[in-house]
């Protein structure tokens, strides 16, 4: 099962937004990680109030993955619900692949269930409004079907796409060997709206 990703990103993005402040030291590693931290925390402030819940089985995960993706071999969908102490949380993936496997789509449904600093990734990035365009490629906040998401796509043909519903689902695709905003156009297709629904 594909685990959370987006914390490298989140440290990385922090510290580049630190650094460009004229009060922490550039040339201080513990400056610019303090910094960082400092922003990743102002992100955080963002995070739910709400108390963690118990989560959404990972077999009606599983009924909100796309069903197909064009030209591609559906795999067969996996899933698990994870206990931790008191805490509870729930995953559900699938994988598609082309027949002469130049391209695939992963794509991931995370019910963290309102345990807060599993969400602090991605509310790192979203709060910080993410926008960085390179030779590379870029990355950006954005929204997705109307909910707060990430983009990151690279000219090597790979993007990935993240989108939180209501404040509680997680929502991830990673496409290779296909075009630009190709795994922000897999998670549009999917029913995001029917799947934040069964977090109310």
């Amino acid at each position: 099962m594909p685990r959370w990703t987006l914390l490298p990103h989140a440290v990385v993005l922090a510290g580049a937004i630190a650094c460009g402040d004229s009060a922490p030291d550039a040339g201080n590693p513990l400056a610019q990680l303090t910094a960082a931290a400092q922003q990743m925390q102002k992100a955080a402030d963002g995070l739910t109030n709400r108390k963690p819940v118990p989560p959404v089985a990972f077999r009606d995960l599983i009924e909100f993955l796309p069903p197909k993706v064009s030209g591609m071999t559906r795999q067969e969908p996996k899933g698990e619900t994870t206990k931790v102490g008191s805490w509870q949380y729930s995953q559900a993936e699938v994988n598609f692949d082309s027949p002469n496997g130049t391209r695939s789509v992963d794509v991931g449904i995370f019910d963290y269930a309102h345990i807060p600093f599993l969400y602090l990734p991605f509310n790192a990035l979203i709060g910080m409004s993410v926008a960085k365009e390179s030779t590379e490629g870029y990355q950006r906040s954005t929204k997705i079907a109307g909910f707060p998401g990430f983009e990151e796509w690279n000219r090597n043909g790979s993007s990935t796409a993240v989108v939180l519903l209501g404040d509680r689902f997680i929502v991830k695709a990673e496409a290779r060997g296909m075009g630009e905003g190709a795994a922000g156009k897999v998670l549009e297709g999917m029913d995001l709206s029917g799947l934040a629904k069964k977090g109310t």
